[in-house]
């Protein structure tokens, strides 16, 4: 319906330097996003978009604005936002006071802006670490209980818009996988590949076992345009991922196997009977959206492995 009112849309990414934005902008470039009748992408962030020289990522026909959402005094005129601009380096949350003073400052002043476009839809992504049954997830990780809490924090800010009329939707991500996945960050299997890239020992630190499920970033940045072009002013939340998981060291093996070399895999002695399980309940998107998961584990890691080895070739 939303389509048929409005021939040509506009889309604006707030916070687009990294996986997401990454994977929204390659998405555009590829025509993925035509069915929804994108003809224009800005992405508007602080740090500079950064693309390796073996990587091909067409940034001419994206307008990209360099500046701080925290500052900004206007808004880029379009029809579909996307906040994205809570960064998930774990050193960031070293300094709480300093990134919960910078966290707040940007929520605030978007959603002040915000409430003068009534006629476009928001989608805030937030984390499936805030979900009622993640909310006591690895709560001796200082860095999640931080996170967690600016996370529901921004969400109660974008709820707020309703009383503006502001139609907003809350999407709660968990984990994803795809050619942009930060390799040498805190994900998991970002290292993993990096490891087996290098012919290195694959580590398996972890004391207890852990449950992971990861979404391709096509069906990523699908399912979130989904819930962005359904948006309505009850500001409905969602979960974003995938529901097929696997224990780290079977995705550990899965990953050596991929690779032509046979990579070592070292593993701790498990000593602890905490389960870290952090897989998301998707009935409710696929309900309503009619989502569903286009690539499997082994498609999707295959599909940023051969992404890889294409820039070793090149």
């Amino acid at each position: 319906k939303y389509l048929k009112q409005i021939k040509l849309i506009s889309l604006t990414i707030i916070g687009g330097s990294g996986f997401i934005g990454k994977s929204f902008i390659e998405s555009f470039n590829r025509g993925l996003l035509n069915k929804y009748l994108i003809k224009s992408l800005t992405v508007v962030c602080r740090n500079k978009i950064i693309i390796p020289k073996k990587k091909n990522l067409d940034l001419k026909k994206i307008k990209i604005i360099y500046a701080d959402i925290g500052k900004i005094k206007k808004l880029p005129k379009s029809n579909l936002y996307i906040y994205a601009a809570e960064t998930t380096l774990i050193s960031k949350y070293n300094k709480p006071k300093k990134i919960e003073k910078e966290h707040k400052k940007s929520i605030d002043n978007f959603c002040r802006l915000a409430e003068n476009i009534k006629e476009s839809k928001i989608l805030y992504l937030s984390s499936g670490i805030v979900s009622k049954n993640f909310s006591s997830y690895n709560p001796y990780n200082k860095y999640k209980k931080i996170y967690s809490k600016l996370k529901l924090y921004s969400e109660s800010k974008i709820k707020s818009l309703n009383k503006f009329d502001i139609k907003s939707s809350i999407a709660r991500c968990f984990t994803f996988i795809g050619p942009w996945l930060p390799m040498n960050q805190q994900y998991v299997v970002g290292n993993f590949i990096k490891d087996a890239k290098k012919k290195n020992l694959i580590t398996i630190r972890s004391k207890n076992l852990v449950y992971r499920s990861y979404l391709y970033a096509d069906d990523m940045v699908d399912w979130l345009m989904k819930i962005l072009i359904n948006t309505n002013k009850s500001c409905k939340i969602y979960n974003v991922g995938s529901d097929q998981k696997i224990e780290i060291k079977k995705l550990a093996i899965l990953i050596s196997s991929l690779f032509k070399e046979k990579i070592k895999i070292k593993k701790n002695k498990l000593d602890s009977n905490y389960v870290d399980k952090y897989i998301p309940n998707i009935k409710k998107i696929k309900n309503d959206l009619k989502v569903k998961i286009n690539y499997s584990l082994v498609e999707s890691l295959q599909l940023t492995i051969n992404q890889i080895n294409d820039e070793k070739k090149n």
